[in-house]
């Protein structure tokens, strides 16, 4: 066996173990991003062996397979992210709280807040904090 049949090999094999490691990964989660960005990896992997395949082949026509793969891989992972960003949204709205009440000690953190709103003046500027900065101090 040559040089270009052990690399060939080689890669082969870490491309087997890749792709392995991310099935374990589907399987056994344990959340759903988890497995969704282990699913992305796997068709990633499936893509680069199929564009490897067919660089060494020389064969074009397993190209509208691969742009298959890359456009499954790319709305999946849109399709999950969007899913998952309404799911978190719709349990924070379900439970019917302040959003402020998951902050400790909201209470105090908006009396502050209104006390340093409360020291503007019209056009916003901090009442308090007005200095001279050149170097006299006319105050």
């Amino acid at each position: 066996m040559n040089l270009h049949g052990v690399l060939l090999a080689l890669v082969g094999a870490l491309f087997a173990v890749g792709a392995a490691l991310t099935v374990y990964r589907v399987v056994r989660g344990p959340t759903i991003l988890d497995r969704m960005i282990a699913s992305d990896v796997l068709l990633t992997t499936m893509t680069l062996v199929l564009g490897a395949v067919m660089a060494l082949q020389r064969r074009t026509d397993l190209l509208p397979v691969l742009l298959v793969l890359a456009g499954t891989s790319a709305f999946a992972t849109i399709a999950v992210a969007r899913s998952v960003s309404k799911h978190d949204r719709s349990e924070a709205d379900q439970t019917g709280r302040d959003p402020l009440a998951t902050v400790p000690d909201a209470k105090g953190v908006l009396e502050r807040a209104q006390e340093q709103v409360a020291g503007l003046d019209d056009a916003g500027l901090d009442l308090d904090d007005l200095r001279p900065t050149g170097g006299r101090d006319d105050a």
